[in-house]
């Protein structure tokens, strides 16, 4: 049986030496292509390359969001030039968890014909108590999930593999004949994937500016791509201990279970180098990133700085000062009546750090009785529902409307109450939710701040 693994990477240094190394010991041959990585990933797939291991390199200077078609069309090559009798599409961030080829080879066979074979994502996750002189995340990380991704992850058979018909959906998570999905066949428990999509602080920042910037600077090309890493992006780039906050999970509320590595040592790469590695793949691209711009700019306006105008010194007012202190508890102020969920979090994957939801029709809160006195509505929020709007209501009358233009944004805001005397009842009404069978509550807003604080 010839197995072959295809991957497609960009900016995974700190952990593509330990990825092709274990893949290496379970594959015959494997494809890689290479998304002009600028953190030296390509450097050391060429020494994995020049040390005899078994991998073909592929790059292209397409700047587009392509990878599922790269990977569909290194699947194809598997089959064409390599006689793959199994492709196995696995992203550098997964580890194929098996005893040994043997064991694989096993699972795959009993795989029922035109079939493709369905493993289960499992993430791993970086916890406190971690080795940190490990430069191997596999062998660092220890820590595990306890219930699988929602997603899992398929291989493809060779009749499947070669079918022109037939592709894989982004993130090779199912196989598609003219837009229906194929049936496939789960893995025993003795094979799954370790997820590792998030290893050290350092990697996540690198993960999430570069895809929101890529995001932003691509235009209407990229538009709908990539919209989870926005709350990471802000969150980083206005508090950064929030977002430091999701990266660590607390290991009591993992499951203990090392990966058994089967690669050999690393030889090219080590988490000693994980500042630098930050350095060496953000600087090009960010110059690259404000060239393109200043071109944009001569050509949009082509003044000079002596002829462009001074413009107006302004001073910032009273509530734009407040807003630039020091964070408060996120949620003060204010009593739940009705359309509050319980807090949860952080979740990790969504760059969540604690957060409450607010479920449809709206959400009721009573702020405690006092004298008549002025105080701020301080809201930070964000919706997975297209066209969401909030309606701000204080004892029945409305305050403001406030719309959510990007999913997965948070929007900020920050409104003047003038409260009564005695208890004043504040409503939050929600245009549209969101229902799944996996989470029947009408899922409206995600709040990370709700705080009524006095002036």
């Amino acid at each position: 049986m010839k197995l072959v693994a295809v991957s497609v990477v960009k900016n995974e240094a700190d952990i593509i030496e330990a990825f092709v190394r274990h893949t290496h010991a379970l594959v015959d041959h494997h494809l890689i292509f290479d998304h002009a990585s600028t953190d030296g990933t390509r450097q050391i797939l060429a020494e994995l390359a020049r040390e005899g291991l078994s991998l073909s390199l592929f790059i292209d200077d397409d700047l587009g969001n392509l990878q599922q078609q790269r990977s569909n069309h290194l699947t194809h090559l598997a089959c064409a030039d390599h006689r793959a009798d199994w492709v196995l599409p696995l992203d550098a961030d997964e580890i194929l968890v098996t005893a040994d080829r043997a064991a694989l080879e096993r699972e795959l066979a009993g795989c029922p014909a035109g079939r493709p074979l369905r493993l289960p994502l499992i993430n791993y996750y970086p916890t406190a108590v971690d080795n940190a002189a490990e430069g191997n995340p596999v062998r660092r990380l220890r820590h595990r999930a306890r219930v699988p991704l929602r997603t899992p992850k398929v291989f493809v058979p060779r009749d499947l593999a070669g079918d022109p018909a037939v592709s894989a959906g982004k993130g090779s998570h199912a196989l598609y004949r003219s837009g229906q999905a194929l049936p496939d066949h789960p893995a025993s428990a003795e094979s799954w994937l370790a997820h590792f999509s998030l290893r050290s602080p350092v990697q996540q920042i690198l993960r999430v500016v570069t895809a929101e910037l890529q995001k932003l600077g691509r235009g209407r090309a990229h538009a709908g791509l990539d919209v989870h890493y926005r709350l990471g992006f802000q969150l980083l780039a206005e508090n950064p201990d929030r977002f430091f906050a999701t990266v660590y999970q607390p290991p009591e509320n993992l499951q203990l279970l090392p990966v058994p590595y089967l690669g050999g040592p690393l030889r090219h790469s080590g988490k000693s180098a994980e500042p630098a590695r930050l350095a060496r793949a953000l600087l090009p691209f960010l110059e690259q990133l404000a060239r393109s711009h200043g071109e944009l700019s001569d050509l949009v306006s082509p003044k000079s700085a002596a002829t462009a105008s001074a413009g107006q010194i302004r001073q910032l007012d009273v509530a734009t000062i407040s807003a630039l202190a020091p964070d408060s508890p996120p949620f003060q102020g204010i009593t739940p009546l009705a359309g509050w969920e319980a807090e949860e979090g952080p979740f990790p994957e969504a760059f969540l750090p604690r957060f409450h939801w607010g479920t449809a029709p709206e959400s009721r809160f009573l702020i405690p009785p006092g004298p008549p006195h002025k105080a701020m509505l301080e809201i930070e929020a964000l919706s997975y529902a297209e066209g969401q709007v909030l309606t701000v209501l204080l004892n029945k009358t409305v305050v403001r409307q406030v719309p959510f233009p990007r999913v997965n944004q948070k929007e900020s805001v920050r409104l003047p109450l003038a409260l009564e005397a005695g208890e004043n009842q504040l409503v939050l009404r929600y245009q549209t939710s969101l229902e799944t069978p996996a989470d029947p509550r009408r899922l409206a807003v995600i709040f990370l701040t709700l705080r009524v604080v006095p002036q």
